[in-house]
């Protein structure tokens, strides 16, 4: 890709969002009935390819049966449900209070604390786990001697794991390398001047995958992750590569819940397509507006 000269001395790439991005229609339309929304993690399917996390509020145990009463994957905050709790016992409890409701959960932790939690969490017989920030990398370089070896600590773990965020080929083939079942793309610091587009960020990782899926035969999925809050914006976070999003609980579970909107959406953008199920709609064709 051309870089844009910003000044003698430096030049960068031109980046896109979702929302630049258009998708093509192909030569044929399909009817919506006949496309299938279903995303596929590690041995687990789910109806739709949403994961309901606490990104602007916590996601409850009952509001967790209902993400996943409504298709999508539930990723419960551990630290907060840890906090909030008299101890293990009762964050087991609730644990066993979804999947008493025959639904899949996930527990979130922040890198530093996933040593320390995410063992804990297996034990208490989570689903998946994963490990969340603003931006996370493979390798983290300190002068102290507490990093986490991601490739060693996610290999010990009983269950898939899903890792990130990231925002680059370089940074999305690391994490991939250290036998994550799936990659959060998207890293969003502002406030630092630190960030990518998320659908560059996503084709970045799309083509991470692929040197990846070559060298290993492993296919890891791309989660996006960022303030994704229309269908449209789903349909192109698929069609540049992703598997799945990650939004916020409340687009699933508030008092207007607009998850059935998104796959509405995103089921009428594929049709319109000619798409029929996810992996196919991932080689759409797509424009810049």
């Amino acid at each position: 890709m051309a870089e844009i000269e910003i000044g003698r001395g430096k030049s960068g790439r031109r980046a896109f969002d979702l929302t630049d991005v258009t998708i093509v229609p192909s030569r044929r339309t399909r009817d919506p009935s006949d496309v299938d929304l279903s995303w596929k993690i590690d041995a687990y399917r789910f109806a739709m390819p949403l994961v309901g996390a606490g990104t602007e509020q916590t996601l409850s145990t009952d509001d967790a049966i209902v993400v996943g009463e409504r298709g999508g994957l539930p990723l419960l905050d551990l630290e907060s449900l840890v906090a909030g709790s008299t101890g293990w016992d009762e964050v087991r409890e609730q644990l066993a209070k979804i999947k008493a409701a025959d639904l899949r959960v996930g527990a979130a932790v922040s890198p530093g604390r996933a040593v320390e939690l995410l063992p804990r969490a297996v034990e208490a017989e989570v689903d998946m786990v994963a490990i969340l920030g603003p931006v996370v990398s493979a390798e983290h370089v300190s002068v102290n001697n507490d990093r986490v070896n991601l490739k060693t600590f996610i290999r010990s773990l009983d269950v898939p794991v899903m890792v990130g965020g990231c925002a680059s080929y370089s940074s999305a083939l690391h994490l991939m390398r250290t036998g994550a079942a799936g990659i959060v793309v998207g890293a969003d610091r502002p406030d630092l001047g630190v960030g990518v587009p998320l659908a560059t960020a996503i084709a970045d990782a799309r083509a991470a995958r692929v040197r990846h899926l070559d060298e290993t035969g492993v296919y890891c999925q791309l989660i996006a992750r960022g303030p994704i809050t229309s269908g449209a914006q789903v349909a192109a976070a698929v069609a540049c590569g992703a598997d799945a999003v990650m939004v916020d609980a409340s687009v699933i579970v508030g008092p207007d819940p607009s998850a059935e909107d998104l796959a509405d959406d995103l089921r009428e953008a594929m049709a319109v397509c000619g798409y029929t199920n996810l992996k196919d709609f991932q080689k759409a064709e797509v424009m810049i507006g």
